[in-house]
């Protein structure tokens, strides 16, 4: 029982980082440093697989998931496709494209 206490601990204060960390990473890239924002997310990335916490749904769709670079209006390009019902996203650094359903 033990154990589980001071895993379920571990996971809280590891949640607690990640959302610290990504909040700095947008705080960067919206200054202009997206080097230090790429930074953060790989790092909040790399907690979360460490403690095995999965990243606040509300972070998941700011960053890319093959180069992990912070998406700013200026490194991204975005679209919906109102067909399928998605919002399409397009990282300007490695070209991948992301799609996030909606409706």
């Amino acid at each position: 029982m033990a154990y589980k206490k001071e895993k379920r601990e571990q996971q809280e204060i590891a949640e607690e980082r990640i959302i610290r960390l990504l909040e700095l990473a947008g705080a960067e890239a919206m200054s202009g440093d997206r080097e230090a924002a790429s930074r953060h997310v790989k790092l909040a990335r790399a907690v979360g697989m460490r403690y095995n916490v999965r990243l606040p749904r509300e972070f998941r769709g700011r960053y890319c998931k093959a180069c992990s670079s912070y998406f700013t209006p200026e490194n991204s390009k975005r679209r919906m496709n109102s067909k399928e019902k998605r919002l399409e996203v397009a990282c300007g650094k490695c070209g991948r494209v992301m799609k996030f359903r909606y409706g």
